[in-house]
């Protein structure tokens, strides 16, 4: 009995050992069925990359090769395309990505059609276009950064030269670049990290319709933030010589700036907007408008018309001229003087169109001076120039 409880343990075994076995081998047969599609391509260090999908998350990382590789673990066929006119074996400098999904392998290759994920990696000297309209998009470690999703976010670390990026229904981040920036959101707020110029041109603008701007560390001297309905926030030191524009319909605007702080403000908030601010300001008042020049008088060009001759006497001859009246003859019977002359003044001629029935003149819109009320002011030496235009909300002035 015993031998037998043996034996049937032993079998047992056996043929966990077989089910063990069989689910590794589909393990295997399905890892190799989802196995990650990959093309590479040789490509010049500045070279341009573009892709574009229907739906899908976006990776996008720089590395020291002078390659442009492309991964992808759901999609049916990756292509990378070449600019017309370079050899396959020329180094690539404009390189498109074609992603084709597996369920439409048969069917013509069609651009930003594809529903699939993917990885690139291109030289650090790239500039990269990506669009998408269902995912996120990350990217870092390259030189130039085109970005646009319709419903994700967009993550940007480390780029060199430039960035212009937009998302309609999520956040944008930034962190640690270099060069000019553009961010817009529709849906989302924006977060800007560390962010300095290239060069003194260099811009930096931050635009929201719907979502907080955080911007901290950002040293461009042309600086504009924008955003319809959010609070505004700014730490860090102002540029020298630096202009700073700040708008917001709906929100607060903070700027927390060093104690030694030196600028020039130019605020406007409504009528019963504050403004609060750690910093001694000296009120600048408005200047008066210069009066208007006293208007000059025309000079009249029009001639007086010469005056009406006197009626020829009954009986003389109508060739021989009439005699004019001596100055003291003054005859009850002498014509009146002719009326003095009138200067010829031609009436306007307003025209109206044949399909017009009624003519409407609307009065000019006065929009009340106590709408929003202007405050200008100077602290320390007015190095920077601020602006900010608040609507509904307060402007904060903190030292940090």
């Amino acid at each position: 009995m015993k031998f037998r409880a043996i034996q049937i343990g032993l079998v047992l075994i056996l043929l966990f050992v077989v089910a063990t076995a069989g689910v590794l081998a589909r393990s295997a047969a399905h890892s190799d069925d989802v196995q990650k599609v990959e093309r590479t391509i040789p490509a010049d260090p500045s070279v341009t990359v573009s892709i574009c999908v229907m739906s899908g998350s976006i990776s996008v990382q720089g590395w020291d090769k002078n390659e442009v590789t492309a991964k992808s673990s759901d999609a049916g066929q990756i292509e990378l395309r070449q600019r017309d006119g370079e050899a396959q074996s020329d180094k690539a400098t404009r390189v498109e990505v074609f992603v084709v999904d597996k369920s439409d392998e048969q069917h013509i290759k069609k651009n930003c059609q594809a529903y699939s994920d993917l990885e690139l990696f291109v030289p650090r000297l790239a500039s990269v276009h990506v669009q998408t309209r269902d995912g996120d998009i990350s990217i870092s470690d390259i030189a130039v950064v085109v970005a646009g999703t319709q419903n994700g976010d967009i993550n940007i670390e480390r780029v060199s030269q430039a960035v212009e990026v937009g998302s309609v229904g999520g956040s944008v981040s930034i962190k640690d670049s270099i060069g000019r920036a553009s961010v817009t959101t529709i849906g989302g707020g924006i977060e800007v990290t560390n962010l300095r110029p290239s060069a003194a041109a260099d811009e930096f603008e931050a635009v929201s319709v719907s979502g907080d701007l955080c911007l901290e560390g950002v040293s461009h001297s042309q600086f504009n933030a924008r955003t319809v309905s959010g609070d505004v926030h700014l730490t860090g030191p102002l540029a020298a010589s630096g202009r700073y524009g700040f708008k917001t319909m709906s929100g607060d605007i903070t700027l927390t700036l060093p104690g030694d702080s030196s600028f020039q403000l130019s605020a406007k908030v409504s009528k019963d907007g504050e403004i609060i601010s750690d910093f001694p300001l000296t009120l600048i008042p408005d200047m008066p408008p210069a009066p208007a020049p006293a208007p000059v008088p025309a000079v009249s060009s029009v001639s007086p018309k010469s005056p009406t001759p006197a009626p020829a006497v009954s009986g003389a001859d109508p060739k021989s001229p009439t005699p004019a009246p001596a100055v003291n003859d003054v005859s009850p019977k002498s014509p009146k003087p002719a009326p003095t002359a009138k200067p010829d003044v031609s009436p306007v001629i307003v025209k109206v169109g044949p399909r017009v029935s009624k003519v409407i003149v609307t009065a000019p819109v006065i929009v009340s001076p106590h709408t929003l009320r202007r405050v200008n002011a100077v602290c320390g030496a007015g190095d920077a120039s601020i602006q900010v235009a608040s609507f509904s909300g307060t402007l904060h002035l903190l030292k940090k």
